[in-house]
């Protein structure tokens, strides 16, 4: 029973507990996350690793006069526990329930909204100078995962803050993991004393090294820091997954994402579809070709799990690199490889490459080179929400010179797609979702390599409509027209270039329904009205996609019910555009 945890409303109350409760309050703590995300599933690993850090913040600092401004999110469970919201944790992650990461519209707590790591010291020290601008009072607290330190905008922010001589609060959370193990000389050096040398160096005071779970040491550091008048650095060493033995256990990532579970005779038993997956037919065919050409190697930031990498890493050590979180680093260190001869693969979240995008123009599209993006999370990604939505990739790359853009069905597009794209002389994207593989419809035929052009699903013989779909959205197509007679479906395959002689065939029947998930605004469906007005086509089209907001977090498949994006969607939509009626 969580006595204490049952009487905090807010951070005021951590302030006025008994000094001798804390300790209490932090196992209470513990068991709530534990217990949380045992039912709904999240980020639990780095949450229970950070819950006397946050103790300790909330017992130093008065949010939200004072900000605390998170890296990420993955940690800040404990957080969200002690600002007012313990009552609707059960609904994390859930449609309209406690969102996956931190955002300040859920929270006056929550000072910045936070689902991307690297952030936390540009967006506090900003936040400070805002504050001194505007006459405003109280501290600002980064609390930065030392993942943080493997990622370039982190270093541009301490370099920036160092200089400033603002007081601003810089709490190192070192755990000496990402969502890995962390990768690169920057957590060699953390746990030596080149760790008070580098932020000296940099301008900060340093306090440290504090055992991160030793509460009162950690307040002792706090209140020195919060006493400074120039930057200081409270580096906390802590363990990942503290207080659950099968998190602890788990050395490849101490817990990070261990829901839903429960135990049973004593046992952690953990809920699992065991359905094979998009990233592991991605890894599989990979794998292959890794096999056959000593040329071709993996790249990936800090998504060895995510990305089904790790099978690859242990059977080519020297041909799969983890860059950490590094995604402008991870595209100019492929540049780097394909300039040199090889053929690199960068493993990457549709989300996280936005963060590259210079990279990918200035240094692989511009100069041509033969870098192959395995785009993974691309689409509607469930749980994680809006942070971590795939929406953009399409319409961002799309208009890249000489950059080919494809997306497979099935699982078994894999391999040809993956031939073609690593025989190209230019770079190419593979863009595919989260989520398990179906079944190789009847209707679904997958060509030997190299893949040319669009793929015809089903042909009617008297063609009333056509669907056009990119990716796994061809297979409710074919769900909708085994129930429409004189419907045709076509799984665009590729974008830049388009197959136009198919595009054309398409509207030839003068009704195109497209359906793709990503946004509709620059998208499949935007090419294919490009394409008919140059070339004087003007059937009638009406396109299914993600509308023009941030999609929130919730359940991808209601979300694509919703959206029209399933074969019921589908009909609905295509027969009001045969009728001529509106949406």
């Amino acid at each position: 029973m969580a006595e204490l945890l049952a009487r905090i409303a807010s951070p005021s109350d951590v302030r006025a507990l008994p000094e001798a409760d804390l300790p209490h309050l932090c196992a209470e703590l513990r068991e709530d996350i534990i217990a949380i995300c045992g039912k709904v599933g999240g980020h639990l690993g780095a949450s229970l690793g950070a819950v006397e850090l946050i103790v300790a913040l909330h017992r130093v600092f008065h949010s939200p006069t004072d900000a605390i401004l998170f890296d990420v999110g993955h940690q800040a469970y404990a957080h969200k526990l002690l600002t007012g919201r313990r009552e609707l944790m059960h609904t994390l992650r859930q449609a309209g329930g406690v969102a996956p990461f931190l955002d300040p519209r859920e929270s006056p707590h929550d000072a910045l909204l936070a689902g991307h790591s690297c952030t936390a010291v540009s967006a506090a020290l900003g936040m400070l100078e805002g504050r001194r601008l505007m006459g405003h009072r109280g501290h600002v607290v980064a609390m930065l995962g030392d993942g943080g330190l493997t990622g370039g905008l982190t270093f541009e922010g301490l370099n920036n803050a160092g200089g400033s001589l603002l007081p601003l609060v810089v709490v190192l959370n070192d755990n000496q993991m990402s969502i890995s193990a962390n990768v690169g000389a920057i957590p060699s050096l953390l746990r030596t004393r080149g760790a008070r040398d580098f932020f000296q160096g940099l301008g900060f005071t340093y306090l440290g090294p504090v055992d991160g779970h030793d509460l009162d040491a950690l307040i002792r550091a706090l209140r020195e820091a919060r006493a400074s008048n120039r930057p200081v650095v409270v580096h906390a060493l802590t363990l990942k997954g503290k207080g659950f033995p099968p998190a602890e256990a788990d050395a490849q990532t101490r817990g990070h994402a261990m829901g839903p579970y429960e135990w049973r005779d004593g046992k952690l038993v953990r809920s699992r579809g065991g359905h094979r997956t998009y990233s592991e037919a991605l890894a599989s065919a990979l794998e292959d070709a890794m096999a056959r050409d000593p040329r071709v190697v993996a790249v990936t930031p800090a998504m060895l799990e995510g990305s089904a990498l790790n099978a690859l890493k242990a059977r080519f050590p020297d041909r799969v690199h983890d860059v950490g979180i590094a995604e402008q680093h991870a595209v100019t260190f492929c540049a780097g490889l394909a300039a040199a001869g090889a053929r690199p693969v960068c493993c990457i979240y549709s989300t996280f490459l936005q963060r590259a995008y210079d990279q990918i123009i200035h240094d692989v599209c511009l100069p041509g080179l033969p870098v192959v993006f395995a785009v993974d999370r691309a689409g509607l990604v469930g749980a994680d929400g809006a942070t971590h939505q795939g929406t953009y990739d399409v319409a961002s790359l799309r208009p890249l010179p000489g950059l080919t853009l494809w997306a497979p069905v099935v699982g078994e597009d894999f391999a040809p797609l993956l031939a073609t794209a690593l025989e190209a002389p230019h770079p190419s994207v593979i863009r595919f979702p989260r989520g398990t593989l179906p079944s190789l419809p009847t209707e679904v035929r997958v060509d030997a390599a190299p893949v040319r052009g669009a793929r015809w699903l089903v042909r009617a013989e008297k063609p009333r409509l056509t669907v056009v779909t990119l990716g796994p959205l061809g297979l409710a197509a074919l769900e909708a027209a085994r129930q429409e007679p004189g419907w045709s479906v076509l799984d665009a395959r590729g974008l830049s270039p388009l197959d136009e002689t198919a595009l054309l065939e398409a509207a030839s029947c003068g009704a195109v329904l497209v359906a793709e998930e990503g946004t509709v605004r620059g998208g499949l469906g935007s090419a294919l009205l490009e394409l008919y007005a140059e070339r004087g086509a003007s059937p009638r089209v009406r396109v299914l996609g993600m509308p023009d907001v941030f999609m929130p977090h919730g359940d991808a498949r209601v979300q694509r019910a919703e959206l029209g994006l399933d074969a019921a969607g589908m009909v609905r939509a295509g027969r009001a555009l045969l009728e001529g009626r509106g949406p």
